[in-house]
């Protein structure tokens, strides 16, 4: 004997089931009977519910086409599961059974079932035709499944409402060409096999186009909408929808980016392998963002001492008139750590920030610790995947466990040894700075409403250590590794940064990350080039021209 539990909405029946017995009351025997063919069918046991069906059903239809008719059945309707809710009830020639039918796109449909019996050598049996692959069907007919995709796809307009991508997925324009495609992303067919999965799980054909890469992947539920899907019984030459799941219009969506900014910043980078970002520090939407901008990591080299400053004012150890001596290098766990050109460097706090000495920030780095370092890293955005709507990698600090020497902390504290961050990453580190210690989560998607991406802001550092880190950064403009940032009339605040990558012959990337005007910031930049050589020589020239352009 078998025991299955029936579940309705009000109480679980449990009841025996076993094979019917040719002497016991007939309607017993036939509720015996199809409580094993529906117990057979909730655990996918197609031989056993073929067992279960009268002679002449398996004269009619072999177990291929048996099974045959289930699957496709299943298949059209996406259907997951089948449970029992309550106890077959009735008469022997005719039992009554409520089925619940759970799917992928329909919800959980109860039906009421009628299950014509039949007497047969060794009891009663299921009558079965092929239309009770699926409860409810006629004779001749069978399911189909279609799915009614959205003919437009939305548009995407920059923040001055220019339409950056607009038509159907067939015929997709990009109206700014080159400066935006990489933002953008594209629309093409047939999807990849990864994709296809995906998008089955809402319902849309494997043939549909869809969006690839940039805002067009990562906006794609919104401006693709959702499909409506019906489930209908055809055959006798007529259609009935028996379920459907109604879609979701598809969007437009309004980006916080600017056309013109974009433009320039994108013609700026030129053919550098490299990236640009720009935002805006009072809200965190994303102005412009040219070449790998959000699209890779590499080591920030020095502009990451502006997170080991924070937290070691942060903590206290530290306070602007501190000084070091003057050294070419320091040693730690027998190791020399030196400074990039092997200058002798020292002075105050303000001064080995202005001049970027590692032989002062490896060591303070050492001094604040592994936890405290990695924490304050973690509040301005590393190891947290970043919410704005775009696919960007996650920017990666080592934890604590994986810095515990001397040495590994100070490569960490100066932006290297297993530190990695996206050029957005360090705009919005600039930008947390400029905002008084405010950290506004960068933001992509103005409208509509219900798809912002736009995150709570929320205070990371006290007003007095941002502005302690702002004073440290008007330095290097100022006097020190970033004079070339500098605008006439304006007061910048940046930190240069050059990460050593790859073998011996390799050139260094180069970084420099900023904001502007200081006490009213208009834009916080980061810029990275990739072997681009040294951070002040190269990327602080370059910042100051999207500055500029900026700031027009």
């Amino acid at each position: 004997m078998l025991a299955v539990v029936f579940v309705s909405s009000a109480t679980a029946v449990v009841f025996a089931v076993g094979r019917t017995n040719p002497d016991s009351n007939p309607a017993v025997a036939a509720r015996d009977t199809l409580g094993e063919f529906m117990a057979a069918w909730s655990t996918g046991d197609l031989r056993g519910m073929y067992g279960l069906i009268s002679p002449q059903a398996r004269a009619g239809h072999s177990f291929a086409s048996f099974r045959s008719s289930y699957r496709a059945e299943a298949a059209e309707a996406g259907l997951v599961r089948v449970t029992t809710v309550s106890p077959p009830r009735g008469h022997g020639a005719v039992e009554h059974v409520r089925v619940r039918l759970q799917t992928r796109h329909f919800g959980s449909p109860v039906v009421n079932w009628q299950v014509p019996m039949v007497e047969a050598p060794g009891g009663l049996r299921v009558a079965w035709t092929a239309t009770m692959a699926w409860p409810g069907l006629r004779r001749g007919e069978h399911l189909e499944r279609k799915v009614l995709v959205p003919a437009r796809r939305g548009i995407i307009f920059s923040r001055d409402m220019t339409a950056l991508a607009e038509g159907p997925a067939v015929h997709r324009v990009y109206p700014q060409g080159a400066v935006f495609s990489r933002l953008t992303g594209y629309v093409q067919g047939p999807q990849t096999p990864t994709a296809t999965a995906a998008r089955a799980k809402i319902g849309w054909p494997s043939t549909t186009p869809y969006g690839q890469g940039g805002l067009e992947q990562s906006l794609d539920p919104i401006l693709a909408g959702v499909p409506t899907i019906q489930l209908t019984a055809t055959g006798n030459g007529a259609t009935r929808v028996i379920a459907m799941r109604a879609g979701r219009k598809p969007e437009n969506v309004v980006t916080t980016l600017d056309p013109t900014l974009q433009a320039d910043t994108v013609n700026l980078l030129g053919d550098r392998e490299g990236g640009i970002v720009v935002l805006d520090p009072s809200t965190g939407g994303l102005l412009a963002s040219a070449g790998l901008g959000m699209d890779t990591l590499q080591p920030p080299g020095s502009s990451f001492k502006t997170i080991t400053g924070s937290a070691a004012l942060t903590a206290g150890l530290v306070s602007l008139d501190t000084t070091y001596p003057y050294e070419h290098f320091v040693e730690i766990d027998g190791w020399k750590l030196r400074n990039f050109h092997f200058e002798l460097c020292g002075g105050t706090l303000v001064q080995a920030f202005a001049n970027s000495c590692n032989s002062v920030y490896a060591p303070l780095a050492d001094r604040v610790g592994a936890k405290r370092l990695v924490t304050m890293a973690n509040a301005f955005g590393f190891n947290r995947k970043p919410t704005i709507a775009y696919p960007v990698p996650t920017s990666v600090a080592p934890g604590p466990q994986s810095i515990q020497s001397p040495l590994q902390i100070g490569i960490a504290g100066i932006g290297q040894g297993g530190v990695d961050a996206s050029p957005l990453q360090m705009a919005s580190v600039a930008s947390v700075i400029g905002e008084g210690g405010i950290l506004r989560p960068p933001y992509l998607i103005q409208k509509p409403d219900s798809s912002s991406d736009r995150q709570a802001s929320k205070r990371i550092i006290s007003p007095t250590v941002a502005g302690d880190m702002t004073t440290m950064m008007e330095a290097v403009v100022s006097y020190g590794t970033g004079t070339s940032a500098a605008i006439g009339g304006v007061t910048v605040a940046g930190k240069t940064g050059t990460a050593e990558v790859g073998g011996k012959g390799t050139k260094s990337d180069a970084w420099f990350i900023c904001f502007a005007p200081v006490g009213a910031p208009k834009v916080a930049v980061a810029v990275m080039l990739v072997h681009g050589g040294v951070g002040g020589k190269e990327a602080a020239p370059l910042a100051r021209q999207v500055l500029e352009a900026a700031l027009q």
